[in-house]
């Protein structure tokens, strides 16, 4: 009976069935009150009964529900989106990546810059890998440059490139805040936070893989709040805390 009343009260917050709730919390009422005396009119009982049967045939002619296969939850890069459709509307937006050259191109931040940063309640946060840590960059540089069939970008030159663009993102006049800070090594996945504090924000994981033909083939899953919070929860989580652990630019070792 509890879990019964849970799932009902997670189902109306989350707006899901409430005309199936709202009906048969009326027939429930009506045949009640009809045990105790005749209180209901006879058209709200027919009413009640009309709407109930008007339910059962509707729910009868709808497809059953098919539950997504994994092909429909995880997919690679040839399904991006462009970057401008996906921060029209957007305040927060946290990335992190080894380089994260390709999310930081001239066009890439021009759009960050008018869509973001033109806004008081604008967030842009970058976290990119620590140059200074050679050993733990020479690991990604065997996971991701040497781990392609076809190489075509260099992992230390485009860090330092990466750098170079926020640095000079960081010198603009913007209304929104702007960070970036440096990791120390590579966990294994990038990550992209899309409005973390909004009912509709969604995280992006891309997983790097041990050998991939090209970039593009890397396998990413999208996961909205509304589709899990717990787990959307937890993907935050993960930034914040890669976040508290980075250091900030000006600690780069000499």
């Amino acid at each position: 009976m509890r879990r019964t009343l849970r799932r009902i009260l997670a189902d109306i917050r989350a707006r899901k069935h409430v005309d199936v709730y709202v009906v048969s919390g009326l027939a429930i009422i009506f045949a009640i009150l009809t045990t105790v005396g005749d209180i209901v009119p006879e058209q709200l009982k027919t009413a009640a009964i009309l709407a109930a049967l008007g339910l059962l045939v509707f729910n009868i002619s709808t497809p059953e529900h098919q539950l997504a296969s994994a092909d429909d939850v995880l997919n690679d890069r040839t399904s991006f989106i462009p970057l401008g459709e996906r921060l029209k509307g957007v305040r927060k937006f946290w990335i992190y990546g080894p380089s994260a050259i390709n999310v930081l191109s001239p066009e890439n931040l021009m759009l960050i810059k008018d869509e973001i940063l033109a806004y008081p309640d604008g967030e842009f946060r970058v976290l990119v890998q620590d140059p200074a840590k050679t050993a733990a960059v020479q690991l990604l540089v065997r996971q991701l440059d040497e781990g392609l069939t076809f190489r075509m970008r260099d992992l230390p030159s485009d860090i330092a490139e990466s750098i170079n663009r926020l640095e000079k993102v960081s010198s603009w006049k913007a209304q929104g805040a702007f960070a970036y800070r440096l990791l120390d090594y590579g966990p294994g996945f990038s990550l992209m936070v899309v409005d973390p504090d909004k009912r509709d924000g969604y995280i992006l994981v891309e997983f790097f893989g041990f050998h991939n033909e090209q970039v593009s083939n890397r396998m990413h899953i999208q996961l909205r709040r509304t589709d899990s919070e717990r787990w959307f929860t937890y993907w935050v989580g993960q930034f914040e805390h890669m976040w508290n652990a980075a250091r900030l630019p000006s600690e780069i070792s000499e």
